[in-house]
């Protein structure tokens, strides 16, 4: 395993593996963003529908 490492540093030293370790981190990095968003907006929509459903509740109540 350590063989294997230090063969991976050394190509990546070399230069023929930073431009893939350069994209993969890039790609990482949009993927992180990606999913943040998608947990902000899901966690809006989430609370948007807890208010609507308190608000119908409350309504049904002062009609009854």
């Amino acid at each position: 395993m350590f063989v294997m490492g230090a063969i991976a540093l050394s190509a990546a030293d070399n230069g023929g593996m930073r431009p893939v370790l350069l994209i993969l981190l890039v790609i990482a990095v949009i993927l992180i963003f990606a999913g943040s968003v998608i947990a902000l907006l899901t966690l809006r929509n989430q609370r948007k529908n807890q208010l609507a459903r308190i608000a119908v509740e409350q309504s049904n109540k002062e009609k009854e």
